[in-house]
């Protein structure tokens, strides 16, 4: 008689209590959605997507000519006559290079069987990832990679003075490659500096309020390819004084600019009535199944 009883009970009290499991199922992929959107928020893509939005431009610079404007490419570039860029001399192939702008930056392919390219003097076989600022030299041709509008004046940039011991140059080129140089807050360069002292100028790169800067006593340097006195940086700007190459990075400035392009959070929506409608519904099953299995019990113990 026990088993029996035992028997209606879990008979009973299944179907109430099936709608648990799919409720938690129904949670878990709730949480993974979120997983999901806070992994593409974080892409690398979204994070490229936080530029000025400047488009790429090719300077031909020997020898020399008007620049193209290329937009997001793809460029092709060799002695085609149908390329976005046309070179001649020896060397250069119909179809020798392709430069494209992705969710990496900006792409150089070397096409198959084509002669390598050096970029800022190393050589390039394959692929490589660009900074505006880049020289690209296939055999007598010297091409300046740079963004289609200059790099922006002073005028109230962010203010990084919390986070200037994040701020560094790295050097890019030459015996020091990979060497990072400190702003904490103003680093100088150039004429009577330690660094860069063979140059017949001077400047200098500071952190305050006034954001990231760029001053230098002429218009030799180069920021992302542009020739200028005074500029407002931004993490991954390319530097250029004399053959040396500077990347600044920031990281704190970098993830400051993510979290400002993100979009403002959706206000959380209140629960709908029907929730508690339907959970007020589920004990009541639960309660009449209890009820009834007892009823069940009693009437088979006094019959037995």
């Amino acid at each position: 008689m026990r088993w029996a009883v035992a028997g209606v009970l879990w008979h009973l009290a299944a179907p109430a209590a099936s709608p648990l499991p799919w409720v938690a199922r129904g949670r878990a992929v709730w949480a993974v959605g979120l997983g999901g959107v806070s992994s593409v928020a974080l892409h690398p893509a979204t994070l490229a997507g936080i530029s000025s939005g400047s488009r790429m431009r090719v300077v031909c610079v020997q020898p020399a000519r008007d620049p193209v404007l290329c937009g997001d490419g793809p460029v092709d570039i060799g002695s085609a006559p149908d390329a976005a860029v046309v070179l001649a001399g020896t060397g250069v192939a119909q179809r020798h290079l392709t430069l494209v702008a992705d969710a990496r930056g900006l792409v150089l392919k070397v096409e198959p069987h084509a002669q390598h390219v050096h970029v800022n003097a190393r050589a390039v076989r394959e692929q490589a990832l660009l900074r505006y600022g880049d020289v690209l030299t296939l055999g007598g041709n010297r091409l300046l990679i740079t963004s289609d509008v200059p790099p922006l004046a002073p005028s109230g940039g962010q203010a990084v003075s919390g986070a200037a011991d994040q701020v560094a140059l790295r050097f890019t080129s030459g015996a020091d490659s990979g060497r990072l140089l400190a702003v904490a807050p103003v680093l100088h360069l150039g004429a009577g500096t330690r660094h860069c002292g063979d140059l017949d100028y001077g400047c200098r790169v500071s952190a305050g309020a006034d954001g990231l800067l760029f001053e230098a006593d002429t218009a030799a340097p180069c920021v992302n390819g542009w020739h200028c006195t005074r500029a407002r940086l931004a993490p991954g700007d390319q530097i250029v004084l004399g053959q040396q190459h500077f990347v600044v990075e920031a990281p704190g400035l970098e993830y400051a600019a993510h979290v400002a392009a993100l979009p403002p959070a959706a206000a959380a929506e209140p629960a709908a009535a029907g929730d508690e409608t339907a959970a007020t519904e589920i004990w009541w099953l639960i309660a009449a199944a209890a009820v009834l299995a007892a009823v069940i019990a009693l009437f088979l113990y006094f019959r037995w």
